[in-house]
């Protein structure tokens, strides 16, 4: 069984990656693992090649998947060459709001999707026992605040009717975003949803409060991102400089007379 995870860095690709292969490896399956990230990794394309077997595995890499989960837009030209016809191909993309509407954290996104892929695996020669992941959960997220909620978003995924993640993927279409701009007379705020991970560091570091989640917009991940109260705030730019996404611009005005 080869198996293609791909998605954003921070969304927990290598997690979900290491939880399923410590799952399969105690019952006694060959597996092989190898992430595929680069140096840029938070700002980057995130993927693992996972391959169970009740054989021995000659090679680390596939050519074509049997399961290819996709779970951001940005992937799309990158995973396509990985699917032939019996690829099964688990769009997550639409189901970024699934946590929210459960009541679970955005982060727990990433178990929804490793439950999708554990019930997936499950059709095949190859089973997974649900116990063994929920182990491998404790083991790798135990120390999160959120690990009974990881538990239960594994849970959703893996009881999650299958025509939730079966849309093509050629039918998903791009997202167009446009940068949120505020100004008043003495400067000029901007973020950038295409790009903002919605990680909330410039909530935390802002030294007035002047920025907090925006319930209506969100990211390309789906996530909230930031609103800034232009009241609040000065313009002293820290929220730029500690972006680790460079998704926030401000700018402020020349004095005139």
């Amino acid at each position: 069984m080869k198996i293609l995870l791909s998605g954003e860095g921070g969304q927990g690709i290598q997690t979900m990656a290491k939880i399923l292969v410590g799952a399969a490896y105690n019952q006694h399956y060959k597996v092989n693992y190898m992430p595929h990230y680069g140096v840029e990794m938070r700002m980057g394309i995130s993927r693992a090649f996972v391959t169970i077997s009740s054989d021995k595995i000659t090679y680390p890499k596939f050519s074509k998947a049997d399961i290819l989960s996709v779970m951001t837009k940005r992937n799309l030209n990158l995973v396509k060459e990985f699917i032939d016809k019996n690829t099964k191909v688990i769009n997550a993309i639409d189901l970024v709001d699934l946590p929210e509407e459960r009541n679970l954290p955005t982060t727990s996104f990433n178990m929804i999707v490793l439950g999708i892929i554990v019930k997936e695996i499950n059709k095949s020669n190859i089973k997974i026992d649900k116990e063994k992941i929920l182990e491998e959960i404790n083991k790798f997220l135990g120390k999160k605040p959120d690990l009974t909620k990881n538990r239960v978003a594994f849970e959703v995924g893996y009881d999650l009717a299958d025509n939730m993640y079966s849309k093509l993927l050629k039918s998903v279409k791009p997202d167009k975003f446009e940068p949120i701009i505020n100004k008043d007379d003495k400067k000029e705020h901007i973020i950038y949803p295409d790009i903002c991970k919605g990680c909330g560091i410039c909530l935390i570091k802002c030294p007035v409060g002047a920025l907090s989640w925006d319930k209506n917009k969100k990211n390309f991940l789906g996530k909230p991102i930031p609103k800034v109260d232009m009241e609040k705030c000065i313009g002293c730019g820290i929220c730029e400089d500690i972006c680790p996404d460079a998704a926030i611009k401000v700018n402020k005005k020349s004095k005139t007379n």
